[in-house]
């Protein structure tokens, strides 16, 4: 009898044992198999994360548009690009994390012109002529009241260059002249040519039905500096955010100070690069025999 109790304890002790060595065995193996998973979890991040530096979630949706200045030939002052989103839900486009740098010829090579995304222009039915007027007057232009003095039907205006069809001189309470776009001062009530100016220098001419004084007059001049040429984005179904969606088309609108304008044969290169992204690189050369106040579309 007292053999078989000495063997049910050893029975037991082995048991007991036993259950030990599988708890154990059952923890080491569930920190194995987490560990392993956590390490598959952050290798499909950082792959993902490759993937996305590596390519760029941005493509083109259409053709660059080049857009000549209204009055001289062979002067690129604007270009337009279509954008949309490419196998992503949206792309962010924050001022501080989006950069878009422009290179022209040997001449210009500017690192960041990004301005952001203007939600106040609703491109939607809009011709590209009032985009880019609208973009103009936002983000290159400043609005002036002055005391403008005439003397012998000639006066001249402290900031330049004047923008074209925002010239308003109040003469008296029943006398309103204003530029009517062309460079020609009209009265504002019957469109009657008064005189001129030169919207480069400011400087008005030929209003001798004025009487010599200084008279209030109110317009927006363009106040960038050579370094000052602007890219704003503008958005088809803008949801207000700072992210262009997939729903969405955008339009980024470059305009080219007047010392850095692009010419005939002139290559760019453009570089739009979203954050923590591949850019999206844009090359082409402008044509040749581009005349004023034209648009050329570039495949």
């Amino acid at each position: 009898m007292r053999r078989s109790g000495r063997k049910g304890i050893v029975g037991i002790e082995a048991a007991i044992v036993m259950i030990a060595f599988v708890i154990v065995a059952s923890a080491f193996a569930f920190m194995v198999v987490n560990m392993g998973l956590t390490s598959t979890q952050r290798s499909k991040e950082a792959i993902q994360q490759g993937l996305k530096e590596a390519s760029c979630p941005l493509t083109l949706d259409g053709s660059l548009l080049l857009k000549s200045d209204p009055t001289q030939p062979n002067n690129i002052e604007t270009i337009i690009i279509p954008l949309k989103t490419l196998g992503v839900k949206y792309v962010p486009m924050w001022t501080n994390e989006t950069v878009v740098s422009i290179k022209i010829g040997t001449k210009v090579s500017v690192a960041n012109i990004y301005a952001g995304i203007n939600h106040t222009i609703n491109p939607t039915g809009m011709s590209f002529d009032d985009i880019v007027s609208l973009v103009k007057n936002t983000y290159l232009s400043e609005s002036f009241t002055e005391t403008v003095t005439i003397t012998g039907g000639t006066g001249t205006l402290s900031k330049k260059p004047v923008v074209r069809g925002s010239l308003i001189i109040n003469v008296n309470s029943s006398t309103t002249l204003k530029d009517d776009g062309e460079g020609n001062i009209i009265n504002a009530s019957d469109s009657t040519p008064i005189g001129s100016i030169a919207y480069d220098t400011g400087t008005i001419t030929g209003v001798t039905k004025v009487s010599d004084g200084d008279y209030t007059a109110t317009y927006q001049a363009y106040t960038i500096s050579t370094t000052d040429s602007k890219a704003v984005l503008v958005v088809e179904n803008d949801n207000g955010d700072d992210s262009l969606d997939f729903f969405e088309k955008g339009y980024l609108i470059i305009e080219l100070d007047s010392s850095q304008r692009a010419a005939p044969r002139d290559n760019i290169l453009i570089e739009i690069r979203p954050e923590k992204s591949a850019p999206l690189t844009i090359e082409f050369t402008v044509p040749e025999a581009i005349p004023a106040d034209a648009y050329v579309t570039i495949e």
